[in-house]
């Protein structure tokens, strides 16, 4: 995950209105334009995922041949929405969004590229069209999308299990938040801004942005 420890406030709020914004994860293998692995996180895309990617593949070999290398270009407009992608080595990753991404997501989003393209470098040039290993592997996949372009913020959080973290070392509100994620298994990060909501936003994002750079908060990939 891409650390936000002493991010400035507006970059969290920037952080936490954009992955409300985001519908659809899409990566391609590079070669063929075909998608080995998609993720819906609002129903709202109607398009085959197989035409998508040929299109946004196709574009993406322009600038190729242009400048040299492959450029997994940056932002485009597809039917309304705002589509970022990022490539590395034989692997390309799309997301579709209702607005621009906030940098620190850009930056997970090259992240989590990088390490799917080393994850399964070995199928790069010898791909033979089965998706049975990105399958095997999606609980793994999920949990880095999850992290690295902050999902986890539309799933429930949980406590850490972990023995050697003091909740002591935590502020007042720290340990008050941590508690009532222990308490309440649905606890998202929107259902502790609504809870806390007698406290600034700023406030209640820094100490859930704090809770989960320093472990003691544990995030989901899902509902």
């Amino acid at each position: 995950m891409v650390s936000t420890d002493n991010l400035p406030y507006n970059r969290l709020r920037d952080i936490y209105q954009t992955v409300f914004m985001i519908q659809k994860i899409l990566i391609v293998h590079h070669e063929t334009s075909l998608p080995v692995f998609e993720k819906d996180v609002e129903n709202t895309i109607p398009f085959d995922s197989s035409m998508i990617t040929g299109i946004l593949e196709a574009i993406s070999v322009i600038g190729q041949e242009m400048i040299g290398r492959p450029t997994g270009f940056k932002k485009l407009e597809f039917h309304g929405f705002v589509v970022s992608g990022s490539h590395f080595n034989g692997f390309t990753i799309y997301i579709f969004s209702e607005t621009d991404l906030e940098k620190e997501i850009e930056k997970g989003m090259q992240k989590l590229i990088s390490w799917f393209s080393t994850a399964f470098r070995s199928i790069k040039d010898n791909w033979d069209g089965s998706l049975d290993i990105f399958k095997i592997n999606k609980a793994i996949i999920e949990n880095k999308i999850s992290q690295n372009l902050y999902l986890w913020l539309l799933y429930p959080l949980q406590t850490s299990k972990n023995k050697q973290l003091d909740t002591k070392q935590l502020s007042v509100f720290g340990r008050t938040i941590f508690e009532c994620v222990d308490k309440n298994k649905s606890c998202t990060s929107a259902r502790l801004l609504d809870y806390f909501k007698q406290f600034d936003e700023e406030e209640i994002l820094n100490e859930i942005f704090g809770l989960v750079d320093k472990g003691y908060l544990v995030t989901s990939s899902h509902d």
